[in-house]
């Protein structure tokens, strides 16, 4: 089904997304719908937060009329666009009344003001320094790369943003801000990369690396596919401190400020695994295939010659290297020539020896 056309209305009379709120049933499904839509996370947590709250309530009816009409009163609060009124099932109007007395102010808030958020809060403070700060969103439905001006690599998830310093060479701070979800291939260097996602500070040299940092999520996490990486939470009068190295992953309860550094065999729900970071170690490997994963890794379309290129073939480990680096060892190796144009990558060759 195509829940990008779905409102918080549409969730709070689906029997499946009751039946995931209320019981847990098919759990998976609903967590992959948080993953794929991550525009519709809004009215996900909206629709979760009026369900749980109504489960508290007694059931009792209301006419339809009045269902209708309060209906259309709280769809004008939340300044939502306005579509033909359903009938509702009574107990859910009866709920949404009375948890939108609350709850819908402090929803409509979070989603309407977010210069108030964790991330903006940060990228503020970091500008009120007099740093210049560049702002890459995903504004689409599928991983975009961001390659940094020192050579690193960011993928970022549908919905997440980074702020990053239009100064990250040389001597200048290497520090990026992240809202989301995002991957992140960090080009060795004598001066530090540094990231802040929510309370959590992340301190590497060159390393690749999975954050998760909504701003409405209870957690923060980030998992660790090669080298290593040091974690520390803000305020810094918190002495809550992490050394993760490959295959770990860490998750931060935002409330409490506790820190668990766990295996990467630990699945915790709704957080990275490392078998959604791909693989770049490759043995005699066609280049074809090589392309093929780039393109699907980073969301990037690599032009070739496919006559030319048949029987090229590659062997090397990248996994430490972003996708610059990745680009231009694989076209060194297959003695080609490599151009980068935004997402379009142009190999030119005259066949491999």
């Amino acid at each position: 089904m195509d829940y990008s056309n779905f409102d918080t209305a549409d969730f709070v009379t689906d029997d499946g997304f009751v039946a995931w709120v209320k019981y847990g049933e098919n759990a998976s499904h609903w967590e992959s719908i948080l993953r794929n839509y991550p525009e519709q996370r809004a009215a996900i947590l909206q629709a979760r937060a009026i369900i749980q709250a109504a489960s508290q309530l007694p059931a009792f009816g209301l006419k339809e009329p009045t269902d209708d009409a309060i209906w259309q009163n709280i769809r004008e609060s939340m300044d939502a666009p306005q579509r033909p009124v359903r009938n509702l099932r009574p107990w859910y109007m009866a709920a949404a009344v009375l948890v939108a007395l609350v709850a819908t102010t402090v929803m409509w808030f979070t989603m309407k003001k977010p210069d108030h958020s964790a991330y903006r809060q940060l990228v503020a403070r970091a500008e009120a320094k007099k740093d210049a700060f560049i702002e890459s969103i995903n504004k689409g439905k599928k991983p975009e790369t961001i390659s940094l001006p020192d050579g690193s690599s960011v993928i970022l998830q549908p919905g997440a943003r980074i702020s990053y310093s239009s100064c990250l060479t040389g001597k200048c701070h290497r520090q990026v801000f992240l809202s989301g979800a995002a991957f992140f291939e960090v080009k060795r260097n004598i001066e530090p990369f540094v990231v802040y996602a929510n309370e959590m500070v992340i301190n590497v040299l060159g390393t690749s690396f999975m954050v998760r940092a909504y701003d409405e999520d209870t957690l923060v996490s980030v998992a660790v596919k090669t080298g290593k990486v040091a974690i520390s939470i803000q305020p810094k009068e918190n002495d809550a401190r992490a050394n993760l190295s490959a295959n770990q992953q860490a998750i931060l309860k935002r409330a409490t400020h506790a820190l668990d550094v766990l295996p990467m065999t630990v699945t915790i729900t709704a957080q990275p695994t490392i078998t959604e970071l791909y693989s770049f170690v490759f043995a005699d490997a066609p280049a074809d295939s090589v392309f093929n994963m780039l393109e699907k890794a980073y969301g990037v379309h690599i032009n070739y010659d496919k006559t030319l290129m048949a029987g090229c073939k590659l062997t090397a480990s990248l996994d430490d290297e972003p996708l610059k680096e990745k680009l231009k060892l694989i076209c060194q190796a297959l003695e080609a020539n490599c151009t980068i144009e935004g997402n379009e990558i142009t190999i030119t060759t005259k066949g491999c020896h």
